[in-house]
């Protein structure tokens, strides 16, 4: 045959055999993909599965995308694709009850009069146009839920935020969850607050908040109380009936809240905001142990603050403020084990178990390496180089943080109602004991946004810490839809150099120890000079002796020396991250690929030895 018609007809086989294998993958494998990303990024969670499989009536997803604006911004492009992919894996694992539809909508068009009547939003192109990116489910008794955008920055939050639409459309009424709290949290006149945690809480959940004077706690799913005013006797009882004829309770409280004496406008902390907040005769009858004047701390894990040293800025590890790793979190419950970055928190209190008849679970704890200090020390904001010399590791490391409360438990009110200003009727008093499911966290700082959002330098945010991913998920545990608890903190495609940043901590540390030292030196030298300049005994010119002029010659060279010393440490710590980058980078780029062709040089020559 002719070698150029053989090679058409290979060609042409080729080409009709990759036809026809997509044309046979699209009827029979639609859906279906190995998944070999770690994490399981484009695998559909367990909680995905429950949400789908316990559908009884269908629902209807239309996804809003303008294909055509979309395509002249790469990254968003490539993440309309990673959407598109994740709802169409969702629809053909649903088996028709749910029907998905992928709309453009032009310019004019009814499609676009559609999605702005769904409430989507509508982000302005540099050319003058709209783009829509967004998701309308409807069910069929014209129940709707919507995302807005689909941004980019929350990839982690991608499958939670599209199964919440399918499981709200699900269920038949929003949960109530009742907040008391002395924070500056409640929402303004546009129904949003300070707060992307309470707001997001106030898109899943019915909100209702009490006010410092409340009279009655509505009924409610789950009562949540976030660094509490001081509550009346009978404010406490309302707590505690509620405990018990609902069994669901969220507690956060703190020893030193800076969240709440954080400035206004006017410079000057909110009118009553309050330093601490407890939870007297409550904590104690549930069976938890919390002394507000003591905080703890972590110096194996303190968040990177910025200090000010001899007129230069300095990145620090901060003991107070420090981050509760997924090992320091517990595997034993699923609001706390599908966290993947962490829960980042500020001088926290410390929690312990007294031994009723409730369990204690510790959901947060700090590392090996936790210490307690004093609550108003901690309050007078002590630099990271005292924390770092005065720390000694408590022994009874690892620190409790936040625990889960379970089991019976009894009213902390016996005598039955306290008397005062609100109208309680003694005839509806619950003595216990009955079933309660209660968490409990020492601290407050963990909802301040400062904790766990970071400017990425685009003009967006990243999200450090899964502190909104973990309030989320223990509010679904006590409230919500507990299959949504996996899906939240899944991790996203970005992979940063742990490694790197681990080491680079160690040497922070070493360095800093030898940079204390030479900075002793220098102002014990510094010091001897000035004294004897003082005495006119630094200088011949002076009328110093031969000896103390030497002495301040010796003085001076020694300042000197640490200076130059001081200087060399700086460098050598910055040459040693680089150099380690530099190695990480060599190991991680260029030796796999270098292996691929050492590997195939290796097999090219064996088979012509075979030949041979």
């Amino acid at each position: 045959m002719n070698p150029a018609r053989l090679l058409t007809l290979v060609v042409s086989g080729l080409v009709a055999g990759f036809v026809g294998l997509n044309l046979l993958a699209s009827l029979f494998a639609d859906g279906v993909r190995l998944d070999l990303t770690e994490g399981r990024l484009y695998q559909l969670s367990p909680g995905t599965i429950e949400v789908i499989n316990r559908l009884e009536e269908p629902v209807t997803l239309d996804f809003y995308y303008s294909r055509g604006a979309a395509a002249r911004y790469p990254a968003l492009r490539a993440y309309g694709a990673r959407v598109r992919e994740l709802l169409r894996g969702i629809a053909a694992r649903s088996g028709g009850r749910i029907q998905l539809s992928e709309i453009d909508p032009q310019p004019f068009t009814a499609a676009e009069d559609a999605a702005i009547a769904a409430g989507l939003e509508a982000v302005p192109t540099e050319d003058g146009g709209q783009l829509f990116f967004g998701l309308a489910g409807t069910n069929t008794l014209d129940r709707s839920r919507i995302i807005a955008f689909f941004d980019p920055a929350e990839e982690a939050r991608l499958e939670y935020e599209i199964v919440r639409v399918i499981a709200e459309l699900e269920r038949a009424r929003t949960p109530v969850i009742a907040i008391i709290s002395s924070l500056p949290f409640a929402p303004g006149q546009d129904g949003r607050s300070a707060n992307p945690i309470i707001d997001a809480l106030a898109q899943t959940y019915d909100v209702r908040w009490l006010d410092e004077r409340f009279t009655a706690i509505p009924d409610a799913n789950a009562l949540f109380i976030l660094h509490p005013p001081n509550l009346t006797e009978q404010q406490l009882y309302l707590a505690d009936q509620f405990a018990l004829r609902r069994g669901r309770v969220f507690v956060s409280i703190d020893p030193l809240a800076h969240l709440a004496l954080r400035t206004g406008p006017d410079g000057l902390p909110p009118i009553n905001a309050l330093r601490t907040s407890r939870l007297p005769r409550l904590l104690s009858r549930w069976g938890v142990g919390y002394d507000p004047s003591y905080t703890a701390m972590d110096r194996e894990h303190g968040l990177p603050v910025q200090v000010n040293e001899a007129g230069r800025t300095r990145t620090r590890a901060y003991p107070l403020w420090f981050s509760v790793p997924p090992s320091g979190l517990s595997q034993a419950l699923p609001a706390t084990a599908a966290l993947s970055q962490g829960v980042n928190v500020g001088s926290p209190g410390i929690l312990e178990p007294l031994g009723a008849e409730t369990g204690f679970t510790v959901l947060a704890a700090t590392g090996q390496e936790g210490a307690r200090m004093d609550s108003d020390l901690a309050a007078s904001s002590p630099s990271p180089d005292v924390l770092q010399r005065d720390y000694t590791p408590d022994g009874n490391a690892p620190l409790a943080l936040a625990a889960r409360l379970s089991g019976p438990i009894s009213t902390a009110f016996p005598d039955g109602p306290p008397t005062g200003d609100i109208r309680l009727e003694a005839s509806a008093h619950i003595e216990g004991p009955a079933q309660a499911e209660i968490i409990v966290i020492a601290d407050a700082d963990w909802l301040d946004p400062a904790f766990y959002v970071r400017a990425d330098g685009m003009g967006g945010e990243q999200m450090v810490a899964d502190n909104l991913a973990f309030m989320l998920n223990l509010a679904d545990a006590l409230a919500g839809d507990p299959a949504l608890v996996n899906l939240r903190s899944r991790t996203g495609s970005a992979r940063p150099m742990v490694r790197v940043e681990t080491l680079r901590a160690e040497a922070e540390t070493r360095f800093r120890e030898l940079q204390d030292e030479l900075r002793a030196e220098l102002a014990d030298a510094e010091g001897s000079l000035a004294r004897l300049s003082e005495a006119g005994e630094a200088s011949t010119l002076g009328g110093a002796g031969p000896a103390s002029a030497a002495r301040a010659e010796a003085l001076r060279e020694r300042i000197v020396a640490a200076r130059t010393a001081l200087r060399d440490v700086e460098r050598g710590f910055r040459r040693e991250i680089v150099a380690l980058e530099n190695r990480l980078q060599f190991w991680t780029i260029w030796i796999p690929p270098l292996l691929v062709i050492v590997l195939a040089v290796l097999t090219t020559l064996i088979r012509r030895r075979r030949r041979r």
